[in-house]
């Protein structure tokens, strides 16, 4: 059985047993799914955006999370190269640690209590610091861009 074929019956065997979200106002391409979300404590995110259907579908859902992370490589071309395996840390305006995790993509998607909050993000050597505050009304998004990966070696 082909690869694509068993992520189309996956598909087909998931929506037949109800578990595939109709709530988003337009369909994501067949065999699409929104990453896993995860949660430490009482912060949930998602990770993720590899390949542009299952970017256009967190981008989708951001409106969902009052922080939304993405992260890309300055390429000096008309488009940024997006980057994963970034380091993310999450601390509260106290200084404690609320998330500490490593991106599966170039979108981090966050639900996380209001407050202020200062997000370090490390890739490949280069550190990233970001003060964000957080309220129940509004949704941040946060743009991260590091050193082309050329020169990043």
């Amino acid at each position: 059985m082909t690869k694509r074929l068993r992520v189309l019956s996956c598909a087909a065997a998931l929506a037949a047993f109800g578990l595939v979200s109709t709530a988003t106002a337009q369909s994501p391409p067949q065999g699409v799914f929104m990453p896993q979300e995860h949660a430490q404590g009482n912060v949930s995110y998602v990770s993720g955006g590899i390949g542009v259907d299952e970017a256009d579908l967190m981008r989708q859902e951001a409106s969902k999370y009052p922080l939304a992370l993405e992260m890309a490589t300055a390429a000096g071309g008309p488009r940024d190269a997006y980057i994963s395996d970034a380091k993310v840390d999450i601390r509260d305006a106290s200084g404690h640690p609320v998330l500490s995790t490593t991106t599966q993509g170039p979108i981090m998607l966050v639900r996380l209590p209001s407050g202020t909050y200062t997000v370090d993000v490390d890739w490949r050597g280069t550190q990233k610091r970001k003060t964000v505050a957080v309220t129940g009304d509004r949704h941040q998004h946060v743009m991260l861009e590091f050193p082309d990966v050329a020169s990043n070696h």
